[in-house]
């Protein structure tokens, strides 16, 4: 029998930085996906990826059950999420592999239970959470739940070029560059949990746009400035960026002509470095359960 779970991918985060000398973000979900497709099998076992077969292990581990009996799980990932560039393409695989993997234990975890596993394989990603939150990459832990937003999209400006996650935060000084931004975050994150409690789309973006600028003396995204003018004479929300990735991410509503801001962002030659523009839906977070291939 095959079990099937499914992850939504991120873009970027609204906010992230460091607060009280610890570093948290509030990533959202957008509706592109990672689906796991897993079953027991005697030959032409699949191992998959190294990351997601570590995830059914720590399953096995958690339930106390024998990582020898694993050996003959064979593991499939069909993903449409871009690799190395902030879209929490990993974070994605090993949650969705855990829910497989629960199905065919016949166990089950809360979506909680679930971020603090996933962060002993990789720092992780608030998008298993079905709300919007505060929360601890390093640890899985929600520190806060801040509710989910409506009516909103994003424009995804994704380059070809691709960044390691833990190479940015194995950079020197990054911890102490991150604390020199704490205030500027303190505030960001402020305006955040105001703009999902209001639903207020503006606020939320004041709080993007903050964190993306802060972020400048960290890992300098290329035209960030041109794109939030383009953005607000346009009308759009805010920018936020992939901190440790090289997507950036324009908000609007449901309502926007995004053809039309496209072709201005294209118009100044955005392009020329995010050869990729699309729009995507941000939904609520959280991980499904599937009977067959999302395609």
């Amino acid at each position: 029998m095959k079990y099937y779970g499914i992850c939504p991918a991120s873009c970027g985060e609204f906010v992230q930085g460091m607060m009280d000398n610890e570093e948290y973000l509030s990533s959202y979900a957008i509706d592109m996906y990672s689906t796991a497709m897993i079953e027991e099998k005697l030959q032409d076992i699949n191992l998959g990826p190294y990351k997601s077969r570590k995830a059914i292990e720590a399953v096995f581990q958690k339930f106390r059950l024998p990582i020898e009996e694993s050996k003959n799980i064979s593991l499939n990932i069909h993903s449409k999420i871009p690799i190395g560039k902030g879209m929490a393409s990993s974070t994605a695989d090993i949650g969705a592999t855990i829910v497989a993997t629960l199905g065919l234990i016949q166990k089950d975890l809360t979506s909680e239970e679930i971020s603090k596993l996933a962060s002993t394989i990789e720092p992780t990603d608030s998008t298993y959470i079905e709300k919007n939150s505060i929360f601890n990459p390093l640890s899985g832990q929600v520190i806060k739940y801040l509710g989910n937003i409506k009516n909103s999209r994003v424009i995804v400006l994704e380059p070809n070029k691709t960044l390691d996650t833990m190479k940015i935060r194995n950079t020197p000084n990054y911890k102490e560059i991150k604390i020199q931004n704490k205030e500027i975050i303190k505030e960001a994150f402020y305006l955040l949990e105001e703009g999902i409690r209001k639903n207020d789309l503006h606020t939320i973006g004041r709080a993007c746009t903050l964190s993306s600028l802060a972020n400048e003396n960290i890992d300098k995204k290329e035209g960030l400035k041109e794109i939030i003018e383009i953005s607000q004479n346009y009308g759009a929300y805010g920018v936020n960026i992939a901190h440790s990735g090289t997507v950036v991410a324009v908000m609007i509503d449901k309502c926007m002509n995004d053809i039309k801001l496209i072709e201005l962002l294209k118009q100044a030659k955005l392009d020329a470095v995010y050869n990729k523009i699309y729009t995507l839906d941000i939904i609520d977070g959280g991980i499904r359960r599937e009977l067959e291939w999302n395609t």
